[in-house]
């Protein structure tokens, strides 16, 4: 298939956990989980929501290959895939645009991250790139899925797979900018 892009999604993927791993993997737990006010994630927080809505994902990969998938309602009707991910695509950008609260189901489960949460998150990353790589068999402009968040949004796995790189770099963006905030820990 020509899905020659798969690569360079791959590489930004690399590139997010290589970026975790230095500018992160030093942090002691009380940096990971400092949050500047009850409203805004630590960098802990940043990670693990990664690890947190990716995941939701990997069922949906996983039974692509499945001789046992059958589309959905909402990913046979031809327009909503176009809708949304146009519509997702423009607002999940790796420099935000503007802020957006996320979809209880990728919220973080914890409020403090576990100390070696950039080993998971890379780690994590690593099965993501994986479950892509198994998805090079397919169209990915004509192969539609379903959204995690909502049964309804329905887009592309094209446009799933910039979504999911876009929104790595989105957050590793916020957690860069949670250290540079006033009170962040100097150890």
């Amino acid at each position: 298939m020509g899905n020659t892009y798969l690569n360079t999604i791959i590489n930004r993927l690399e590139k997010a956990s290589q970026e975790a791993q230095q500018d992160f993997g030093s942090l002691s737990s009380q940096q990971l989980n400092w949050k500047p006010n009850e409203k805004q994630w630590s960098i802990g927080q940043c990670l693990e929501h990664l690890i947190v809505s990716n995941r939701t994902y990997f069922p949906e990969l996983k039974a692509l290959g499945s001789e046992a998938y059958q589309p959905s309602f909402w990913e046979r009707l031809p327009l909503l895939p176009t809708f949304w991910g146009k519509m997702l695509l423009g607002s999940i950008t790796p420099v935000p645009k503007q802020k957006m609260a996320a979809p209880k189901v990728f919220r973080p489960v914890q409020s403090q991250a576990p100390a070696d949460i950039v080993q998971q998150f890379a780690a994590h990353n690593r099965e993501l790139i994986k479950h892509l790589r198994n998805t090079r068999g397919f169209n990915h402009h004509h192969t539609i899925i379903t959204s995690p968040a909502a049964r309804f949004v329905v887009y592309s796995l094209h446009d799933a797979v910039n979504i999911l790189a876009n929104h790595e770099e989105r957050h590793l963006y916020q957690a860069r900018r949670v250290m540079e905030m006033d009170g962040f820990p100097e150890s």
